[in-house]
């Protein structure tokens, strides 16, 4: 019953991935990419303060949410925009306001 058990928590840990992407074009192929159960994550800027932007698509439509940073520590603040699209296009001129000239960002 323990060797089970092993087995399950060791197939449950492969389900998870993360990818970092380090070029706006990599970026773009991610978003191109995404399914439901994905999305991508990155640190840029929005009205001249850090924020955390997260990329979602369901169906043909991508959302993007940005929170400001709290200024101490780093975590999520209470001002979140969210904004969807209909076109990876439209997706790529958000995203370029707000992400920083070297991109960091992870796809999950």
């Amino acid at each position: 019953m323990v060797f089970v058990f092993e087995v399950g928590i060791g197939a449950a840990f492969n389900l998870f991935y993360e990818k970092e992407v380090t070029s706006f074009d990599d970026l773009m192929k991610a978003a191109l990419a995404l399914d439901e159960d994905s999305g991508i994550r990155l640190i840029g800027k929005s009205g001249g303060r850090k924020c955390l932007v997260f990329v979602t698509r369901f169906g043909r439509r991508f959302t993007m949410m940005t929170y400001g940073v709290k200024a101490r520590g780093g975590t999520p603040g209470r001002k979140l925009s969210a904004s969807d699209f209909d076109s990876v296009e439209a997706l790529v001129e958000a995203l370029r306001k707000v992400a920083p000239s070297r991109i960091k960002a992870y796809v999950y």
